[in-house]
């Protein structure tokens, strides 16, 4: 897996952190995998006790929230931080092309308007405390679909000092239930986003470590779990109990098909998005790609 460390520009629109992530910060240690895409399918380790990579690539770490968030929530253009939308607390857009576009994950055409400008990230969900102070996997929907993502997708230790472990545990089905929103392609990228202190910190990882550049929705589901240690990138290196505030999942639809059941114009920012609410109610149909 290339190691491709995306710095940010401390001089680009004032909003870069004091310290800056490294793709060390976050690491997998264990990978498992289904048996097939059923119900009944059963999971297995399939790396070795030994095994632990670095993140692909890294940004950050920045000043002020990871918003805003996804509305539509489909991988459009301006919808959500990763795919060039405006950042809540400064006003600027951090990835102006998306948040780990290259050669080898490109932006798309996903609105189907001829212009392969769509980034394709997803946020599935946000982990963090909840009024009780439990901290919890709250899933996001997908278009009109609220029953994609599950709330065990996600869960993670916190050892009050920016450390702790990580896992990322789709269930055997959950492809086959994102197929009516994203068609027959499974993720192609994760990235996890941390948020400390007054900063954020976002990790890109890819499944092509293990030949699965673009997994098929039919393919088998790989689970991931690691360790992540932002002390220094997020909390000045000692951090502090309340340091951590929540961790945010991403995920990359890698279609190069577009969504022919959803209206072609640009997506707005967080005003108008906020006006379009129901309006999204019966627009999305299945998208009908070839696997």
């Amino acid at each position: 897996m290339n190691k491709i460390l995306i710095v940010a520009a401390l001089s680009a629109f004032g909003t870069a952190h004091a310290a800056q992530c490294n793709v060390s910060d976050v690491r997998i240690t264990s990978v498992a995998q289904y048996s097939d895409a059923s119900p009944t399918a059963t999971l297995s380790t399939i790396t070795a006790s030994d095994f632990s990579t670095d993140a692909a690539a890294c940004a950050g770490a920045f000043i002020g929230n990871d918003g805003f968030y996804p509305q539509i929530n489909l991988g459009y253009s301006g919808d959500g931080l990763l795919n060039g939308g405006t950042q809540v607390a400064s006003g600027n857009v951090l990835f102006p092309n998306g948040a780990f576009i290259s050669e080898q994950y490109p932006a798309q055409d996903l609105k189907g308007d001829g212009t392969a400008d769509d980034p394709g990230w997803i946020m599935l969900g946000k982990y963090e405390a909840d009024k009780l102070g439990e901290w919890v996997f709250s899933p996001s929907s997908l278009g009109i679909f609220d029953d994609i993502v599950l709330s065990t997708f996600f869960s993670a230790t916190r050892d009050g000092s920016g450390k702790g472990t990580w896992e990322f545990t789709p269930d055997a089905t959950a492809a086959a239930r994102a197929a009516k929103a994203l068609g027959n392609n499974w993720f192609d990228q994760f990235a996890v986003v941390f948020k400390a202190g007054n900063g954020f910190a976002v990790y890109d990882f890819t499944p092509d470590l293990f030949g699965a550049s673009a997994p098929l929705a039919s393919d088998p589901i790989m689970n991931w779990y690691g360790t992540y240690d932002v002390s220094k990138t997020l909390t000045g290196g000692g951090g502090n109990a309340a340091g951590l505030s929540h961790i945010s999942l991403w995920a990359r639809d890698p279609s190069s098909m577009p969504d022919t059941n959803i209206p072609t114009t640009n997506v707005p920012e967080p005003t108008s998005l906020a006006l379009l609410g129901l309006g999204l109610v019966g627009l999305l149909a299945s998208r009908k790609r070839p696997a």
